[in-house]
């Protein structure tokens, strides 16, 4: 496979909720897109197209593999052990 190039223009967006804004199944915790908020407090209802996400939970970034980011949801690894007051992060770098 050949290589390819990161593109050197990218963004970043922010987007916010509690953990107990999602579901828990099978030990992991599920958040919709629609139940973040961006920077500005405005709802979002759906991520963008994404080159890469970090995750925050409760202001610790988390190791890579922990969750699965699709433009509808967040999919956390184990995150039914999270405290439902504890803030979920997501920054999404975006290519433009």
């Amino acid at each position: 496979m050949a290589a390819s190039i990161v593109s050197p223009n990218l963004k970043s967006n922010k987007y916010f909720a509690p953990a107990s804004a999602g579901t828990v199944a099978g030990g992991n915790l599920t958040i919709l897109a629609t139940a973040f908020v961006d920077d500005n407090g405005n709802a979002i209802t759906a991520f963008p197209n994404h080159a890469y996400y970090s995750l925050y939970i409760n202001g610790l970034i988390q190791e890579n593999g922990v969750a699965t980011v699709t433009s509808s949801q967040i999919v956390i690894s184990g995150g039914g052990a999270l405290d439902p007051s504890d803030p979920i992060f997501v920054e999404l770098g975006i290519n433009f």
